[in-house]
This record gives structure tokens, sequence and C-alpha cells, in this order.
């Protein structure tokens, strides 16, 4: 809409004086303060070289008439030319003059008024225009609809050539107020200051800045790195920087959306409103509100509780930001301790005509539950907010009010909450010593846990543990192991403590349950397997921790779970003397181990440099102690051989492994397991292979390659076969110059295998079509062997041969009835799956 009157008031003859604001903008004309402030002598160059009569006194028909041809002249040539520094002198060198409402014109005194009553347009200018506003418009649709009808390279190539034939960058964008931004540009800036401001005019002007309508990441990154570099600069004169950029900062630097996360938003934010404030830029209203949480963010809580305070009367008065004010009085005086007051603003809020939002009262809950005092306010908090939400209430807003609750160890209100969420009828279990046969029973509470653990509220879960065994309920070995599993995973330093003190807890629950049992047996003779209370279970009680309240003695006893976890977590810290003080233990305990702790041992045994003793133990565990290996166990035996733990391989060693490695073979093919990952299933046989490729054992390896795929149903690959080819898989993982050849050398000798098996075929009779997967398979396991032959220096040998040196590796290997007699009894007998193999490549 056009300009008030009042500001438009001179009358020189135009029937309209409306100017769009692109236009203005495109003219540069942002502050007309300074450009009204030169001498209109210098406006222009005919002007200046014309002699000036000397001034006399106007008669009474030039006060009438004033020239406005001259005028329009003069104030044309002002627009072509653009603002100028502006200069000290004040007073007007040529006469203009603006029409009173009593129809009479009256003489302006000097530049000031003169840019107060100025700003008009003649018809003609006014109506070029508009016309150019409508074309404009006009242009705008068209690629918009191109756009939509998807030729939207051609529109982005014609927007760029109409943005450069009118010399402006137009956004046109609109933020989240509701703002239109136009022409963004500060100008009034020289020398080496201008530099700064220039590189922010250059990022206000691109086209990809908040492109859609929505800041991206970059551009909230890159507006605050240009703007904080040019603040120094932009504070000698806040005045010279229109609203329009200040708005279009505002919009960008606060903007909060999907896939942006600004940790420094508020600082940005706070640092901004304070410029604007010197800079005597009203803040509106959603901004005030922004800035005030921002000071109180950034360490000004009491300045920013006051200043909240103080805007009660106008942001608090207004329907639009009613709720946006009280809503940050609650959570600022939560965070402050000023429960009271929150208590009242949030009374105030849900009592008002607007819709109340009830969730606002959960920081005022975590306010109140954080004192020892208002923790039944807290409660009566929740359950106000419980009773106005009703059906609303989400899972999200019980498992809030719970995490609140075991923050700040009050226990049994975030059990009943739980419970309220999990019952619709109620059950009050406060004050109770004994919980109720609906809830006190482990399903429950290892409902409870498991959604915590979950969650990842692993303190919370274990003030649970420690409230619910004072309630008489001992939690089950599988609840506290997926607690020991979470912390362990966690990697903390203070997680892995907490994990190794809840294991031995468990663990010294266990050896009591032991000793209870031997102590019963000789002085009863029997044992009563129902008794399960613990030695001295009073022994602890008494003392407090910080933290947890009474210090917890676990009465849940460990199981080879507990065992296996805390195994795996030495091992793979490498400590080797704590892991062999665990399984001393072990035996103490009474528990039986399992294939999983035994593989723990023996790879910590050879990490550590013992494969010798890592071996021992796994013959020892498999023939006395009766453990069953898996293909985890080979796994970690195949991968203890010195040569594929030792850089520089000792031939002697070599030897010693390849015998090793097909006793391994043997055991493996001997013992009763199957795969149970797929993991498992792809590592196996590939580290199979390549310890027996580093050991040079090429008739094992080509029996051993034959075994597998009758028992695993396994079919190289043809990149395992140039992986082969190329040397070791570990050093390959560098990516060099030196293992790229190799890696093309490989590949190049494989195709070469695989061209003369195809020639063979075609010899045969076969129609070169095609492969069919069998024929595929045959292929690839044809190339294996055809290269283990060219490895081990015999590229010619037949299969009779060959037949002497693979029956004695077979039999040594345990394969004799299957590679060589291929019994299929024997065969289906040792097979490692589940299901027949299938025919595509493994």
């Amino acid at each position: 809409m056009p300009p008030p009157r009042s500001l438009l008031s001179v009358d020189l003859g135009r029937r309209g004086s409306y100017v769009c604001k692109a236009c203005l903008d495109s003219l540069r004309l942002t502050n007309l303060r300074p450009w009204v402030a030169r001498q209109p002598s210098r406006l222009s160059s005919s002007t200046a070289r014309k002699p000036q009569p000397p001034q006399q006194a106007p008669s009474k028909k030039t006060e009438d008439v004033p020239d406005q041809a001259q005028l329009r002249r003069i104030f044309l040539e002002e627009l072509e030319r653009g603002p100028e520094p502006p200069s000290a002198t004040t007073a007007l060198d040529v006469a203009y003059f603006n029409k009173e409402p009593s129809g009479k014109f009256r003489r302006l005194k000097d530049n000031d008024e003169f840019a107060v009553e100025s700003g008009g347009l003649d018809t003609e200018i006014e109506s070029a225009i508009s016309h150019l506003e409508q074309q404009m418009v006009d242009t705008a649709k068209m690629l918009q609809k191109m756009e939509k009808q998807g030729n939207k390279e051609k529109a982005d190539e014609l927007r760029r050539q109409f943005k450069k034939t009118l010399r402006l960058q137009y956004k046109g964008k609109m933020g989240p107020e509701g703002e239109k931004y136009g022409v963004l540009r500060i100008t009034g800036f020289s020398g080496l200051r201008r530099r700064p401001v220039e590189a922010l005019n250059a990022f206000l002007a691109r086209d990809s800045v908040v492109e859609g309508g929505i800041p991206r990441p970059r551009d909230v990154v890159e507006c605050w790195k240009y703007y904080s570099a040019a603040r120094k600069t932009l504070a000698m004169a806040w005045d010279n920087v229109p609203r329009e950029v200040w708005d279009f900062l505002w919009m960008i630097l606060s903007w909060e959306g999907d896939g942006i996360e600004d940790p420094n938003r508020m600082q940005h934010i706070y640092m901004l409103a304070k410029d604007m404030q010197s800079a005597g830029v009203p803040l509106r209203d959603p901004q005030q509100l922004l800035a005030i949480e921002a000071m109180f963010i950034e360490g000004w809580r009491e300045e920013a509780i006051d200043a909240w305070k103080k805007a009660a009367g106008t942001l608090g008065s207004k329907r639009e930001t009613f709720t946006d004010y009280y809503e940050l009085g609650v959570r600022m005086l939560c965070l402050h301790g000023d429960t009271n007051r929150a208590q009242r603003a949030a009374e105030t809020l849900l009592r008002s005509s607007h819709p109340p939002n009830a969730r606002i009262l959960l920081p005022l809950i975590r306010a109140q539950a954080e004192k020892e005092a208002t923790v039944a306010d807290a409660w009566e908090s929740y359950t106000n907010m419980r009773m106005l939400l009703g059906e609303t209430i989400t899972i999200e807003d019980y498992d809030e009010v719970i995490n609140i609750f075991l923050t700040f160890n009050c226990v049994e209100y975030a059990l009943q909450a739980f419970i309220d969420m999990m019952f619709s009828k109620a059950i009050d279990i406060r004050g109770k010593t004994r919980l109720p046969l609906a809830v006190g029973n482990h399903f429950f509470i290892g409902k409870w846990l498991k959604r915590l653990i979950g969650a990842g509220d692993l303190d919370g879960a274990y003030k649970v543990v420690v409230y619910v065994q004072s309630k008489g309920i001992t939690p089950s070995p599988i609840q506290l192991n997926g607690l020991l599993g979470a912390w362990l995973r966690s990697g903390t330093a203070e997680n892995q403590e907490k994990a190794e003190t809840l294991a031995w807890a468990m663990i010294q629950a266990r050896l009591d349950y032991v000793a209870l049992r031997r102590r019963h047996k000789d002085v009863l003779g029997f044992w009563d397997p129902c008794d399960t209370s613990p030695v001295d279970e009073n022994s602890g009680e008494g003392t407090q921790d910080a933290q947890y309240g009474p210090v917890y003695r676990c009465r849940t006893r460990a199981t080879a779970e507990t065992f296996s976890i805390l195994a795996e977590n030495y091992c793979t810290r490498g400590l080797h003397d704590r892991l062999k003080e665990l399984f001393e233990v072990l035996k103490q305990a009474e528990v039986g181990p399992t294939s999983f702790l035994m593989n723990q041992i023996v790879r910590s045994y050879s990490q550590n440099g013992q494969a010798d003793e890592a071996i021992r133990l796994y013959r020892t565990m498999t023939t006395e102690q009766g453990v069953r290996p898996d293909g985890h166990t080979f796994l970690t035996l195949f991968n203890s051989l010195s040569v594929n733990r030792l850089v520089l391989r000792d031939p002697e060693l070599s030897r010693q492994d390849m015998l090793t490695a097909r006793a391994f073979f043997r055991d493996m093919v001997e013992a009763d397991w199957t795969f149970d990952t797929a993991d498992i299933f792809a590592q196996l046989p590939r580290t199979i292979l390549f310890s027996m490729l580093k050991t040079k054992d090429y008739h094992g390896m080509m029996v051993a390659a034959r075994a597998m795929r009758e028992l695993f149903g396994f079919h190289p690959t043809e990149a395992l076969l140039v992986e082969m080819a190329s040397g070791s898989s570990t050093s390959l993982l560098v990516r060099t110059k030196r293992n790229a050849e190799r890696l093309l050398a490989g590949r190049r000798t494989i195709e070469g295998l695989m061209r003369k098996h195809r020639m063979d075929l075609l010899r045969k009779g076969h129609p070169g079509d095609d492969m069919t997967a069998e024929e595929r398979v045959a292929e690839l396991h044809d190339v294996l062997e055809k290269w283990i032959l060219l490895k081990g220096g015999a590229p010619g040998a037949t299969e009779e041969q060959l037949q002497p040196h693979l029956e004695e590796a077979a039999r040594e290997m345990g394969v004799y009835d299957i590679v060589v007699r291929k019994d299929a009894m024997e065969i289906a007998r040792r097979r490692k799956l589940n299901k027949a193999p299938a025919l595509e490549p493994q």
C-alpha cells in the first residue's frame, strides 16, 4: 500500500506518489537521508556548468507555480547517479516548495526537511514503474509454470538472464514471520573497513541463499561467518544497515528446522539482538521472546527474568504471544529454581482462555523433584498433567516423567508412574513395604528394566534393581546381564567400572551360594535347591552411597553368560591377567565352561603371544571338560597360527603351522556344529584357505577346497580368487601404487585361467553360449585348483600325479571318505549346514 499522505505532502503536479519498495531498493534509495544531504547544485553536470543567477525575492507567481520540469529533470538525473557520501552542507541551493493542506506553497528550509517531504514520482515515471512491476510478476509466474512442467533447467537459465539484465539480485523469499526481502545491500562504508561489509553483501546477494524459502546448514554457518566479520565495521554506523537486512539476518540465524543443528544458535541470536538494540531497530514480539530466551541461555539469567517480568504488560497481554510468553517464563523460572513463581505462571497459562498445553508442567515437575522438600509437589504436578491430557497422554510423556523421578532417586514415584502407564486401573504402591503381586514379580520388573536399558537410561535401570531388591524381589540374571552388556558397550571408563563392580558382585553371590550348598551337604547330607538365601545376607547394610542410597549387596547369582560377558570385555581390552583370574573363579563357582568362554581364553592367550598355551587349553577343555567347539572356535584357532600373527615369518614355525592347520581342519570336520551366523560362514573358509596358502601347503589347500565344497557349500568368488592371486589380504588394505599393481597382476592371472577353462570347454563341444549356474560354479573351482597348481610350481600336473599327495593330505585332515571315497552318508553326517548348499558362489 502507498505511504501515508503526511510523508508525501509535496504536490508537484503528479497524479500519484506511490513507488514500490523493490524499485526504490533497486535504485539504491534504501537510505534517503545521506542522498538528500548533498547540494543539489552537484546533482548533474549540466546544472553544475550553468551559471546561477543571483537569488532574488520570489514573487507571488513563483511561489504558487514552481518550475516542475526542472525539478523532474534534476530528480531523474539523481536517480541515475545513485547515492553519494553525505555533505556537510545543509542548505538548499535550489528552491523547493511543498503544498500545504490549505492550498498554499511553502518553501523548504534545508535538506532534512526536503528528505521528510519528498518521495513521489511524476506520472510518466510512475507508469513506467507500474509497467515494469507487471512484467516482473508475469515473468516470475512464467518461470514457476515452466518449473512445474519439468523445464527447471530452462527456467533457471532464463532467470539468470533476467537478473543479469536488471543488474540486481532480488530474493523475494518468505521468512518464518512472513517478511519479504527485496534488494539486500549495506552501503555507506569506504576504505579498508568496506571489505568485510562487501563480503557480507556478496553473501546476501547469492541466489542459493534460502533457496526454496528454507535455509540450509551452510547458509546458517556462512551467514554468521560474514556477519561476525563485519560487526566491528557496522558498529561505526549502524544507521547504514537497512531494516530488511536485519530481518533477513534474524530469519537465517534464528532458523530451527530439520537438518540444521547449530549449537551456537542462541549465542548468535543474543549477539544479533544486542546489535539491533544498539542500532535502534525495534524487535518484533516473537523476536523479543527469542532474545530473552537467548539471554537466559547465555548466562544472563537474572537479567533475562527481569526482562520477562517487565514484558508482562505487553507480550503477556497480547493474544498472539500470550502462550509463548508464559511457557518461556515457566521454563526459565524452573531452571532458575524459582518453582513458586513458575507454578503461578503455569497456573495462569492453564487457567486462561487460550488452549492449554499441559506438557508445560514437565519442566515444573523436574524442578520440584530436584528438591526433597518439594517431591510431593512434583507428584501433584504430574497428576494434574495426566488429568489435563487425559486420553491424549503418550508413552513419551510417561517416559519423561519416569526419567525425571529416576534422575533424582525418586524410584518409588517412578515405579508408580510406570504402573500408571501399564495398567488402566489404579494400583497404588507408594509407602508400601511389599509390592503387590501384580507388579512385584520378575516379569513386570523385567519389562521395565528392558525398556530403561533400551532407552539408554542405564543408571536409572540400576536404581530400579537396587529398589526392587529392597522390596524383596531379586532381579533375574538375564536382566542384570543385559545391564552389564549395555554398560560395557557404552565404552566409557565410568560405565566399565560399574559393569565390573556389578559383575563381580554377581560372581560373589554365586560363590556364596556354592559355599552354602556345600555346607548344607556336609551338615545335613543333602541340599534343598529351593533354598537360595546367600551367606551373611545382612552384611554391608546401614552404609550409604551418595548416588544410589543404601549400598547394594547383589543377591542375583552370576551365570555362564555373566562370565562370558566379562571374559569378552577382558579379552577385547587385552587384560590377560584378569581373564586368567576370571577362569580360576569359574572353577570355584562351579559354572560349566561354554564354547564362548573357551574362544575368549584361546584368543586372549594367542594375542598374548602364548599360542602353545592357547592350543593346550583348547585340547584340555574339549577333551577333559567336554566343551563342544563351534565355528568361532576354529576361526580363532586358525587365526592363532604364527603365519597369521607374525609380520616376519619363521620357516620352522611355518612348517609346524602346516601340520597344526591340518589337525585343526580334522577337528573342525569331526566336531558336531553348524554355522550360526552369516559372518562366520563368510570368514571361516576364507581364513582356512589363506592360512594354508601362507604355510605353502598347496595339497592341503586343494583338499580343503574340495572338502568345504561338500561340507560348507563353499564356492569361491571371482573377487576371492583375484585377492588370493594378488597376495596377502591384509597388506592389500593399504592403497598404494604397489598394491594397485599387484591387484592388476592378480586379475590378469585369474582372467587368463578363466579363458583357458572356457577354451577347454569349447574343445569338448560346449556351444559357447551363456554358462549355467552349475557350469559357473565348476569353472570357479577349476580356476582355483589350477591357480593352486600354478602357485605350487606344478601347472601341468595331472590328477593321477596329484592323487598320492592328495590322499595323504586327506587322511591327515580327516576327510579321506569325503574327498577321495566321496561317501554320501559320511558327507551328510559331517555337513555343517542345516540345508543343502546353493549353487551360487559364496
